[in-house]
């Protein structure tokens, strides 16, 4: 390939031999002029030259009538407009790049187009205009698939690919440049291939495949040796050293950031040689050469400005400040990561905020400045939940939440260390997850004006429009008065929509996680009150896994007076195996006994069970954040040898904001008389025919006759209603319940719905759905929370259908009819332990069962 050429591109010796088999009308004609021609290395000349030998391509002339003089003017414009990107000229780039697209002659195969759109996008992109680089590279791609030209698509799909991984995911943008690995393999480029080869290793960094990173990192630098691309060299030794060095392999690393520097020095590309420096001086920190390391750190300022790149700028500042931190300057560098902080927040650059922060409270915490420690870890969670909130796909927002798992760390750290138990509450609500508590906004039920809109695309609309009122101006505005966050959830918005438009993104099953995905309000300040909001009377504990260290169990105990307590307990690794056995939802879960979840006694913080030691029966709200919702929780053993579901009325409830709004919601109160019950039970049920429930003076049972009755009964309200039927979780759907045959109810059947005061559901996972990690609970039973019961029993595993099952559920539905859900539940699993031989047989006869809810104040009596 050739290395370059030095004259107008127009006067390549290739440019006349393209021209010609531009214009040729066969494709035999277009073979033969091409025979021995090697692929140009401009992009102007290159383009047409893909394109001709694309064997996909229409064979017929490319653009019938076109003069060598609009041939010439187009190419010469085309390399001029990259130059000046390289040359970091966006002035002149634009110009030309605007100039461009009036020379397009042809209305069937717009390459001139293409290429001018794929230009501007590169300028914006390179001035941090990430929307407009979007809009521009979604026309080129656009324009190309309309038109044929295969090359124009893989262009844009690469340059989307790296707008992706800066403003949306790494999971999407990886799905877009393995497709233009595939194009780039498809018509022989081995430039874009390297290129689709480096995008792959920073979304594998990104996704924490560091091996694979480097990997494919080394395979594009070999690739663009070969084809002799000094800023392909630079970019592919830069990643490769970047990777090297989080491996800690520094040697390895600094002889590649060298590599890198002297291939941007030869490419003359500012970008690269500020990196290149940030990189070099990271490896003279690590060996406390700080002089040195503080040098190139100002070398990269410097080139920085004078570029005015301001990315590389802001991350020159916060290097700096790494030197203060370095020399132990605690004072100094606090100004300096302020300086920085403030870079990064105009730029809306999330990880950049995230380490800015990180950095100021190590400086805080080192000048004993604890309140300053604890608002710089909460700062930094809230800015990492509202770009989570902006991106509409599950997949993005459990990838944020497990890259920035740090942050989250840190701020339930510092609450622990520093005595908050409102900050505590914050970030394990966080965790919990926002889209269950946002279905209870009183916004979501408004009935929408116009058909166009299903209830729950209003719903959605109204979460954003929260959302949007929710947020703090921390960051500033942009001249136009735009907050970066609006900005931003443009451009998240525009990437998403540009995967569903042209295919970029496989086409699954509507799930109702990313239905509900933006439903998130980051509760910023309002941790006492979420306390203040739980039920008098009663013991509440919240506890979750700590997202960097899965052997530490973190936990909020607040005792009925108010008083709060923070803890963490180290796990056993047989615990830990007990908990990834339980997040599943194998064989191995329905076949265990008591004996077996002896390893998740420590489940309850030691002073909880210390308190529940004795025959208390005392009331404990439980807030079991992520994966922990899946424990057993009535199984889980206390100290004296008895199990939770025997020492306390428990009952579960997905967050606490979620708590918070089923205490302002209430319960109704109860009509004096037989209470009215509504009844579906599947065909398919065997065993839990619920004969006595039935014959019970105290239920009024109107027993339903088809699964759409079924349906209606649960969206229209009423007293009481039991299901029973089979429960099974599937991808896609999340869950389903089997009414009948060929009959399922599902999550997104209860949005929107108003559903019965109490609730039983007797069906597996018809309360979890297992394999689902830490994130929201979303479920049949936690969404039929959000849409008006007060009181569930449902199931977090696989309930058997066995007759000792369902004497336990009877037993429940028995003792329920004077007793709250929680009573009634305690009541059944105290007789169920007490009869002979219980205690030994499996516990998918009882123990899956759980209350969910909260505690109520007693209701009035009609």
């Amino acid at each position: 390939m050739n290395a370059g050429y030095e004259s107008d591109i127009a006067d390549h010796p290739a440019s006349r031999v393209l021209y010609t088999a531009w214009i040729a009308e066969d494709a035999s004609e277009r073979t033969a002029l091409l025979e021995g021609i090697e692929p140009p290395g401009a992009v102007a000349l290159r383009s047409r030259y893909r394109h001709l030998r694309d064997p996909e391509a229409s064979p017929g002339p490319c653009d019938r009538g076109l003069s060598f003089a609009d041939w010439k003017a187009s190419i010469s414009l085309d390399d001029q407009g990259d130059m000046a990107v390289r040359a970091n000229d966006s002035v002149a780039a634009t110009r030309i790049f605007t100039e461009l697209l009036g020379h397009e002659t042809s209305s069937s195969l717009r390459v001139v187009t293409v290429n001018a759109r794929v230009g501007l996008g590169d300028v914006a992109f390179a001035v941090g205009d990430l929307e407009s680089a979007a809009r521009d590279y979604e026309t080129a791609l656009e324009i190309a698939n309309t038109d044929g030209y295969r090359f124009g698509r893989l262009r844009a799909l690469v340059h989307l690919g790296h707008v992706t991984l800066m403003a949306h995911s790494a999971g999407t943008a990886r799905t877009r440049f393995e497709e233009a690995s595939e194009l780039a393999n498809a018509l022989g480029d081995p430039l874009y291939t390297a290129n689709c080869a480096l995008g792959i290793s920073e979304c594998a960094e990104r996704l924490d495949n560091l091996e694979a990173s480097v990997a494919h990192a080394l395979r594009a630098y070999a690739t663009f040796t070969e084809i002799r691309s000094p800023i392909g060299e630079g970019n592919a030794a830069l990643r490769a050293a970047v990777v090297l060095h989080r491996l800690k392999r520094r040697p390895e690393a600094g002889t590649w950031y060298k590599r890198a520097h002297e291939a941007y020095t030869a490419a003359g590309n500012p970008m690269g040689l500020t990196n290149a420096l940030s990189g070099l001086g990271d490896v003279h920190l690590d060996a406390y050469e700080i002089d040195d390391a503080e040098r190139c750190y100002q070398e990269s300022l410097r080139a920085a400005e004078s570029a005015g790149l301001r990315l590389s700028r802001a991350h020159a500042l916060q290097d700096l400040a790494r030197v203060s931190r370095a020399r132990a300057d605690w004072k100094d560098a606090v100004v300096r990561f302020r300086t920085a902080l403030a870079a990064y927040r105009d730029l809306d650059d999330i990880l950049g905020v995230s380490q800015a922060y990180h950095r100021l409270a190590e400086a805080y915490e080192e000048l004993g400045r604890g309140d300053d420690v604890l608002s710089a870890c909460m700062d930094a969670l809230v800015a990492v939940e509202e770009y989570r909130a902006t991106h509409s796909d599950d997949r993005s927002q459990r990838e944020y939440r497990d890259r920035f798992r740090g942050v989250y760390a840190e701020a339930l750290d510092a609450a622990t260390r520093h005595g908050s138990p409102a900050a505590f509450a914050v970030a394990a609500d966080c965790l919990a997850g926002r889209r269950l508590a946002g279905l209870f906004e009183e916004a979501a039920r408004a009935a929408t004006a116009s058909a166009e809109l299903t209830l729950l695309q209003e719903l959605l609309v109204r979460a954003d429009q929260r959302l949007i009122g929710h947020r703090r101006d921390a960051g500033g505005r942009t001249s136009d008065g735009e907050t970066p966050s609006a900005r931003r959830e443009r451009i998240v918005r525009l990437l998403g929509a540009v995967g569903v438009r042209h295919g970029l993104v496989p086409q699954a099953e509507a799930s109702i996680e990313d239905l509900l995905a933006t439903v998130y309000l980051p509760p910023r300040d309002e941790g006492d009150a979420l306390l203040d909001a739980l039920p008098r009377g009663c013991h509440t504990v919240q506890t979750l896994l700590d997202p960097r260290d899965r052997r530490l169990l973190r936990w909020l105990w607040r005792e009925p007076d108010g008083t709060c307590h923070l803890g963490v307990t180290e796990l056993a690794d047989s615990t830990v195996e007990m908990l990834e056995l339980l997040g599943g939802d194998g064989d191995e879960r329905a076949d265990l006994r008591l004996d077996d979840l002896a390893s998740l006694r420590d489940m309850i913080p030691a002073p909880v069970d210390e308190m529940l030691t004795g025959p208390s029966g005392a009331r404990l709200v439980l807030i079991p954040v992520g994966e922990l919702w899946l424990v057993p929780w009535g199984a889980v053993p206390l100290s004296d040898g008895r199990v939770l579901g025997e020492g306390a009325a428990y009952v579960l409830c997905p967050s606490l904001t979620v708590q918070r709004q089923l205490a302002a919601r209430g319960k109704p109160s109860t009509p004096a008389g037989a209470r009215q019950v509504d009844l579906w039970r599947s065909p398919f049920v065997r065993h839990h025919r619920l004969s006595a429930f039935q014959n019970d003076s105290h239920w009024d049972v109107t027993v339903l006759s088809t699964p759409a009755q079924a349906k209606q009964r649960l969206r229209s309200g009423g007293q009481a209603m039991v299901v029973a039927g089979h429960g099974r979780p599937t991808p896609g759907l999340g869950h389903y319940l089997e009414l009948d045959q060929d009959e399922w109810l599902l999550p997104v059947d209860l949005v929107g719905a108003r559903s019965p005061d109490l609730l039983v559901f007797i069906a597996c996972w018809a309360g979890a759905i297992p394999g689902h990690g830490p994130t929201d609970p979303l479920s049949l039973a936690t969404l039929a929370l959000a849409a008006g019961s007060s009181e569930i029993m449902a199931t977090v595993g696989e309930l058997a259908d066995s007759v000792p099952a369902s004497l336990y559920v009877e037993r429940v539905l028995d003792t329920t009819t004077g007793e709250a859900l929680p009573d009634a539940l305690l009541a059944a699993t105290r007789w169920m332990l007490s009869q002979e031989g219980a205690r030994s047989e499996r516990v998918h006869h009882w123990a899956p069962v759980v209350p969910l809810g909260t505690f109520y104040p007693a209701p009035s009596m009609a």
